[in-house]
């Protein structure tokens, strides 16, 4: 039998493990930094044209490479860092495969100068795909230059399958930044392609490197964080319970100078926090964990990026309750903030619209008089017990596509809401709450509400169309669901979902009918981003501008916002922005105009709507019934969610033995 098995060769081995180390241009920026590192440089300079495929060059000042150790530096497997596989118990250095420059090499054209600081002069090696290595004598400083250009040129899937160009260095740009939260007694310079777009000074300083990072904003807000026990020692920067993002970008997690990615550390950060954030968002925090080498393995992967913990029921209640007491010390109150108010003026605008705030009760009120909204404790949340003998709940049967028809409010002995007098709110746009997030990440309908705008042809039967004309509301469930009835059904609402319809139908239709796309604020809003939330911005601007905002380069990574999209709440403009930012960052993919402009809608929507735990009376949820009853798809909320469930007078006569 003809053997099947055979070795690879060489070049075709370091290409495969290229495949592991080098995903992107931002790989090989992190294996030649932790290199960097690992030669005891203080000041390390990297320089980015493009995207990086054409040119990355990474000089430091370091111990230099020995000219007989430079031939093996790019063999795989060659290695200073250990001598066996003991040693990796009591490794301090971030490199130790010795896979980083042959896998380099094997897809790009490699260039190393270095020169260590006991030699007159220095030694270039040059390669090309690995192979054809050249060596010259050359004059240079002390340390060590790396140049990469034509980055996967015999690759082309790979090539094919990177970002765009302020994508990519939007990658770079973070884990340089990374990098340089780890190490703040390094100055680390990123230039592209002949600015300097990020500069640490090397004080040693961690809140100067996060400013220069993250923002002197928030920097300034976060608070330190320092605990010790045994040999474990946490350190680093936390942010009070008031300064949260919606995703998880603006966390760094570093052990003993690495920077890594770790659920658990994650979790553990997250059990800290509890009851002190709202669920859904995330503090931003710099935190470093000294363990001895040991406890930890991060041979997981080749990125040497995924960690294991030896130790980690022990290590999750020290790390959660570090940060909350931590938090508890700092005496972390919210910084007030002016709620500027709104009314709600013609009879085009929804009740609704941007109504009532978390916490909030309405009192009675008459046909001649207004809404008059105040503060009040709410009810605690009822769980919802779960049995196996309660009545099956069913979705309404919906069709594909819905009539576009119009229809009329017929809600008993109550006048049309939409002829209600103005009412003043408070915004909800400045408050933050569990149910306010959204994710875009979810899938959405098969055939997209804009879409659906346009295609609407196909008649509702009779019975479905009028199933919230005839209904009138029995009483809120747990403050989440409105229990309604027409005497022969029982339906039950979900108020936050049903207002979500409303609102983005009501807001889609203003966004298409605005006779103009931008609205200038009185007072242009200063907003201060991170390198990639920066690149996301480039990136996107032009759409930006014809979605209707308009940023105006204020300093370095620092805009002033000077118009919003039009129907846009002005109140709380940055933070809406901020957050969608960062929705687009969480997708990691390049939408088109009618996408972004879709989002945006459903972030509105959801921000204006009535939340879970909202107290309703028995007007207000007539009210919502009625509009909910005029929109085009009263029977899922944008993101696909059903706003309603029924359940039949026959179900609840089976349930009781009465058939």
């Amino acid at each position: 039998m003809t053997s099947v098995i055979h070795i690879l060769d060489t070049h075709s081995a370091n290409q495969i493990a290229a495949g592991e180390v080098v995903e992107r241009p931002a790989s090989v920026v992190k294996e030649l930094i932790e290199n960097a590192l690992d030669a005891g440089a203080k000041h390390i300079d990297i320089t980015i044209e493009g995207n990086g495929v054409p040119l990355i060059r990474v000089r430091d000042d370091g111990c230099g490479i020995a000219v007989a150790d430079l031939p093996l530096a790019v063999i795989r497997h060659a290695t200073s860092k250990i001598s066996q596989i003991e040693d990796l118990d009591h490794l301090q250095t971030l490199g130790f495969r010795g896979e980083a420059l042959p896998s380099i090499a094997s897809v790009s054209h490699l260039e190393i100068t270095s020169r260590p600081a006991d030699e007159v002069a220095g030694l270039s090696l040059t390669l090309k795909g690995g192979e054809q290595g050249e060596f010259n004598e050359v004059g240079c400083p002390v340390g060590t230059s790396v140049t990469v250009r034509n980055l996967f040129f015999n690759t082309p899937a790979r090539l094919k399958f990177l970002k765009s160009t302020p994508t990519e260095f939007g990658q770079i740009s973070d884990t340089v930044g990374r990098m340089a939260l780890a190490h703040p007694e390094i100055a680390f310079s990123l230039t592209h392609p002949q600015q300097v777009v990020l500069q640490t000074s090397g004080h040693g300083d961690l809140r100067e490197a996060i400013g220069a990072i993250l923002g002197h904003t928030i920097a300034r807000q976060l608070i330190p964080i320092n605990a010790h026990h045994e040999d474990w020692r946490l350190e680093g920067f936390i942010s009070p319970p008031d300064l949260v993002r919606s995703s998880k970008q603006a966390q760094t997690f570093m052990i003993n100078g690495r920077i890594v990615r770790s659920p658990f550390l994650s979790r553990a950060l997250e059990e800290g926090y509890h009851t002190l954030i709202p669920t859904k968002l995330h503090p931003v925090v710099v935190l470093h964990l000294h363990v001895p080498p040991s406890d930890y393995d991060v041979n997981v992967h080749p990125t040497k990026m995924d960690v294991r913990f030896k130790h980690e029921q022990a290590l999750t209640p020290f790390i959660s309750q570090a940060v909350f007491k931590t938090l508890l010390s700092s005496k972390p109150l919210p910084s007030f903030q002016t709620q500027s108010t709104f009314q709600l003026k013609s009879k085009q605008t929804l009740p609704l619209q941007g109504f009532l705030p978390s916490k909030a009760i309405t009192s009675p009120m008459s046909s001649q008089t207004s809404l008059q909204i105040r503060e009040t404790a709410v009810p605690p949340r009822v769980p919802n017990p779960a049995s196996e003998h309660a009545p099956r709940l069913d979705l309404i049967d919906q069709p594909q596509l819905f009539n576009a028809t119009s229809k009329k409010n017929t809600i008993r002995g109550r006048q049309d809401p939409s002829e209600t007098h103005p009412t003043t709110f408070p915004d909800p746009c400045t408050q933050e709450y569990p149910d306010t997030q959204i994710d875009l990440s979810q899938d959405l309908p098969t055939q997209s509400d804009l879409q659906i705008q346009e295609s609407l042809s196909t008649s509702i039967d009779s019975e479905v169309q009028n199933i919230l004309s005839n209904i009138w509301p029995l009483a809120q469930l747990f403050n989440t669901y409105i229990l309604a009835t027409d005497g022969k059904i029982l339906l039950l609402i979900d108020q936050h979902a049903a207002h979500e319809r409303i609102n983005y139908e009501h807001l889609l239709a203003k966004f298409k009918a605005a006779d103009q796309s931008s609205q200038t604020l009185l007072i242009p809003l200063p907003m201060e981003f991170t390198l990639q939330e920066e690149q996301v911005i480039l990136e996107y601007l032009w759409i930006l501008n014809e979605m209707g905002f308009i940023l105006e380069q204020f300093g370095m990574r620092t805009y002033l916002l000077r118009g919003v999209p039009v129907q846009t709440s002005t109140s709380q403009a940055d933070r809406l922005l901020r957050q969608f930012i960062e929705e687009i960052l969480q997708k990691n993919s390049s939408p088109s105009l009618d996408k972004l402009l879709q989002e945006w809608i459903y972030l509105l929507a959801c921000k204006e709507s009535i939340k879970a735990q909202d107290t309703l009376s028995l007007l207000e949820m007539e009210q919502l019934i009625a509009q909910l009853n005029q929109t085009e798809n009263p029977y899922t909320c944008p993101h696909g969610r059903p706003t309603m469930v029924k359940m039949t007078r026959s179900e609840l006569e089976r349930r009781f033995y009465r058939t």
